[in-house]
């Protein structure tokens, strides 16, 4: 369980297990998340060879590589990369290797 107070999360992510997506392929394990809003952060397991569908992030979103590669558009991020995607940005990353990667989002997440 995460430690919180009004204004912090704490959350050991080594006892917070993957849990499954929508998407073959791709793990996650959440950190924080707001209902209301959409907001939150989380780490994101892709394995080799997969494709995550193109969404929409109303809000923008932070993504920063932990392990691997991320491809998304022309680009190739590996570790230590970041990538900001400006509200209404749409992409659909995939990756060739598989990655580990954190990802950080200030509201809704849309399918397109």
């Amino acid at each position: 369980m995460p430690h919180a107070s009004a204004d912090r999360v704490i959350r050991r992510t080594a006892d917070v297990p993957w849990r499954p997506t929508d998407v073959a392929g791709v793990e996650w394990k959440p950190l924080r998340y707001v209902p209301e809003t959409g907001a939150g952060a989380s780490l994101l397991k892709m394995a080799p060879g997969c494709a995550y569908p193109a969404h929409r992030h109303e809000q923008g979103e932070d993504v920063y590589v932990l392990e691997g590669e991320l491809l998304v558009g022309t680009e190739r991020l590996g570790p230590g990369d970041y990538l900001y995607s400006p509200p209404g940005s749409v992409h659909a990353p995939r990756t060739a290797q598989g990655c580990v990667l954190f990802a950080s989002f200030p509201g809704h997440v849309r399918d397109v």
